[in-house]
C-alpha cells in the first residue's frame, strides 16, 4: 500500500512540474531584456531588496522569515541557466509563472514593461 501512495505522489508532483512549465508564456522568437541596469537599481531596491538582499544575496530582512528562501543571484552560474525572457516573466508575473515559489510576487500590474526590463536587466547584472 505505502508503494502505491510513493508512487501517487511521484506522479502528483511529476503533474504539477509539467502544469508549472506549461503555464509559462511562451518565449517571443529574439526577446531581449533591453533594459538598462542603471535604472533597474531603484526598482530593484524598491520591490525586490526586501527578499533577496541589497545586493542579490538571498538575504534580504525578510529572506530568514520565507520557506523556500529567496535567490542569491550573485551565485556563479544560477542566473545563466535563465534566459532574459524567464526573467521578465517571473518579476512580471511572479514565481508560479516559471514554476518558482509562489511568494515571489508579480509586479506586472505595478510596473511598466521598461521597469520590468530594467529591474531584470539589474538583476542579471548582479550575477556578474
Amino acid at each position: 500500500m505505502t508503494s502505491w501512495r510513493t508512487a501517487g505522489l511521484g506522479l502528483l508532483l511529476l503533474a504539477g512540474s509539467v502544469m508549472a512549465v506549461l503555464a509559462a508564456p511562451p518565449e517571443p522568437p529574439g526577446f531581449r531584456l533591453n533594459g538598462d541596469p542603471v535604472r533597474g537599481r531603484a526598482e530593484y531596491m524598491q520591490r525586490c531588496a526586501l527578499c533577496h538582499g541589497e545586493t542579490g544575496n538571498g538575504r534580504g530582512k525578510l529572506a530568514a522569515s520565507l520557506n523556500p528562501k529567496p535567490v542569491d543571484f550573485t551565485t556563479p552560474g544560477m542566473l545563466a541557466k535563465r534566459s532574459d525572457w524567464e526573467l521578465y516573466v517571473v518579476v512580471r508575473d511572479g514565481g508560479p509563472a516559471i514554476g518558482l515559489s509562489p511568494k515571489m510576487l508579480p509586479w506586472g500590474k505595478v510596473m511598466t514593461d521598461q521597469q520590468i526590463r530594467d529591474a531584470a536587466a539589474y538583476v542579471r547584472s548582479l550575477a556578474k
